[in-house]
């Protein structure tokens, strides 16, 4: 685990690994290294510490910094291995409550990513049962610190969060190779309205999608049948929600108001997502397919479309690969499986 998440750690001799669990719950070196691009200061403090990759990348923008964790034996570990890593890192173990009622000075940021599961172990889903309570901590937090960066699941409601916040700047969709990670909530006490969304696809070539969340309520995407190419927006785009203003910014046309693949006469550069070429349309009739299609596998995708892609299979007897796409999804009102290839 340590050799994909932390090649940097990996390499470095003398290192204490915890349990599984905080492996797997820690930040990888990619998104704490993009989090760390974001801020800089004079003394941060990671109030919910962890196993401390996050703190670590953090730090190198600051002159001061504190690593603050509850667990003990985490605690010690992280202290021991920032040690071995030749940084100046602060380790305490204690609460997040405790370490702000402690110290008086003020901090340039102040970064959380509360726990995420209930004294069962079970995944909570809303903002107010994260551990600690952000919500809850929010105004302490803003008189102590210029900046607040908050991590979150990314099955968070981003609408629902900006509204329990009130102070968001900005929310950044992580993901690395198109997989979502995380939720980034950048929080200014003097911010205000309207809030920037930024979409980021890591360990890729895409670019970085950004739009501002009133834009996209005021914006209605036009609708048209499939054309010469067919764009699917990165999964960061897709969580952000910007289904219209990925169709404003770029030119393009929608399938369906449900059906979130666009399309154009002529190709777009830079889209942050996939390019098809569309071919032709295909009949979900296994006869009629098999005279149109002559190959056995494809790769299947389904965008806003009564079946499942193994119910399709099922239906079809195509094998999963293969250089060929469909795309079974809904234009204009009507069922369509669209034959394409991939152009990027």
């Amino acid at each position: 685990k340590a050799k994909q998440k932390i090649p940097e750690w990996y390499d470095q001799l003398g290192l204490i690994w915890p349990s599984t669990l905080s492996m797997e719950q820690c930040s990888s070196q990619t998104t704490a290294a993009y989090k760390a691009s974001l801020v800089s200061g004079k003394v941060m403090a990671d109030l919910t510490g962890g196993f401390g990759v996050d703190t670590y990348y953090l730090s190198k923008y600051f002159q001061e910094a504190f690593h603050i964790e509850s667990n003990e034996s985490l605690q010690k570990i992280a202290a021991h291995n920032f040690s071995q890593l030749e940084s100046k890192i602060q380790s305490l173990n204690l609460t997040a409550e405790q370490f702000l009622q402690r110290q008086d000075q003020t901090f340039d940021l102040l970064y959380l990513d509360p726990a995420r599961r209930d004294d069962q172990k079970k995944k909570v889903v809303f903002l107010e049962d994260y551990a600690p309570n952000v919500i809850d901590l929010l105004p302490q937090l803003l008189e102590r610190s210029k900046h607040v960066l908050l991590k979150t699941s990314p099955m968070l409601d981003i609408k629902k969060a900006i509204s329990d916040l009130s102070y968001v700047a900005e929310v950044h969709v992580v993901s690395v190779k198109n997989e979502v990670k995380e939720l980034l909530f950048v929080i200014y006490k003097s911010s205000s309205h309207p809030t920037l969304i930024k979409s980021v696809n890591l360990a890729s070539d895409q670019p970085e999608f950004q739009f501002l969340l009133e834009q996209e309520a005021a914006t209605t995407a036009k609708l048209g049948e499939s054309d010469q190419f067919l764009y699917e927006p990165n999964a960061s785009i897709l969580k952000s929600g910007a289904f219209n203003q990925v169709a404003k910014q770029f030119e393009l046309k929608k399938l369906d108001r449900n059906t979130h693949l666009y399309t154009s006469e002529q190709r777009v550069a830079n889209f942050p997502g996939r390019v098809f070429q569309v071919i032709g349309e295909l009949s979900l009739n296994k006869k009629r397919l098999k005279k149109q299609f002559k190959k056995d596998q494809a790769n299947i995708t389904v965008r806003n479309y009564p079946m499942s892609v193994a119910e399709i299979r099922k239906k079809t007897g195509l094998k999963e690969g293969g250089s060929d796409y469909i795309f079974a999804c809904t234009e204009l009102g009507a069922r369509k499986l669209l034959l394409c290839e991939k152009v990027k």
